[in-house]
């Protein structure tokens, strides 16, 4: 077996980090199936004033580092990449300037939507045909074997801009501002696989998990009539009983208005029913970099 990699996410909702190995087969995989989040709402205000916060800067910064020592402790080198909050950031360059003041022995890249829903699309589906839908904090992707795009639309930005708890009134407020934003290039087909942190959790709800087991999600069948019931029941019981249930404690003020970005694409789309899983951009950030000769093949 290979060294083992540490991969760091930067995203608009939190800072993801998991130590891959690879098997003797040369795929990556996270022992365990353990990924470990620190929620930083790096993408929060973000539409609003185009940059980043200071305190949302600095609280990331702090992950990165504290990640970073697990990885050090472990032996193993960090690779990071960084997606839709800082690529759309007019002061980015000032966190990846205190990220590498703070981190000196991690390579940092800034990837595109289009880069960044690749790489979720070769993690979650492998050599797969097949669509994958991606939700984000900042931005979603939609990807195939042909093509990819992506959008502004994440959750912590549709939070943004619909702050309410009323599942009626959010659903035409995010339903509109989707249709503002998002345009597909063709039809799509399945098997349909659902990547990103709004998609796990309402899975692993859906499974009735009390902490969250990413190998159990192969087993669902989420449809559209499940995702509605969920968000029905979620909603009903308001944001202070969301916030006490273990999955919800850190996504508790944006799972709804994730699910509903979900139940648009999924009605976009037609999709009768996608697959949650949590192989996704990490795991296929491990494959680009080997690829690319930055690791070992």
């Amino acid at each position: 077996m290979r060294s083992p990699l540490g991969i760091l996410d930067i995203g608009s909702n939190s800072v993801r980090f998991a130590i891959l190995d690879r098997g003797g087969d040369g795929a990556f995989f996270v022992p365990g199936g353990r990924k470990l989040t620190c929620t930083t709402r790096l993408g929060k205000g973000l539409d609003e004033t185009g940059r980043l916060s200071a305190k949302a800067m600095a609280d990331t910064v702090v992950a990165c580092r504290r990640f970073c020592d697990r990885a050090a402790a472990e032996g193993a080198p960090v690779y990071a990449y960084a997606t839709s909050a800082v690529r759309d950031a007019k002061n980015r360059q000032e966190l990846l300037d205190d990220l590498a003041a703070a981190c000196p022995e991690v390579k940092f890249f800034l990837l595109s939507g289009e880069e960044e829903g690749r790489l979720a699309y070769r993690g979650a589906m492998g050599h797969q045909a097949g669509t994958l839908l991606d939700i984000g904090g900042g931005s979603a992707q939609v990807v195939t074997d042909r093509w990819a795009v992506s959008f502004p639309t994440g959750c912590v930005r549709a939070r943004d801009v619909c702050p309410e708890d009323d599942l009626s009134r959010m659903r035409d407020t995010v339903y509109s501002w989707l249709s503002g934003r998002v345009a597909l290039p063709e039809p799509t087909s399945g098997p349909f696989r659902g990547v990103g942190g709004t998609i796990t959790t309402l899975g692993a709800l859906l499974l009735g998990q009390k902490s969250f087991d990413g190998a159990g999600l192969a087993q669902l069948r989420l449809t559209p009539e499940l995702l509605n019931a969920l968000l029905v029941r979620l909603s009903a019981l308001g944001d202070e009983r969301r916030a006490q249930m273990p999955l919800l404690v850190r996504r508790h003020d944006v799972i709804l208005q994730g699910g509903l970005i979900l139940s648009w694409f999924m009605e976009r789309l037609a999709i009768p029913f996608l697959t949650p899983t949590d192989r996704d951009g990490m795991e296929g950030f491990a494959m680009w970099l080997a690829e690319r000769g930055h690791i070992e093949k």
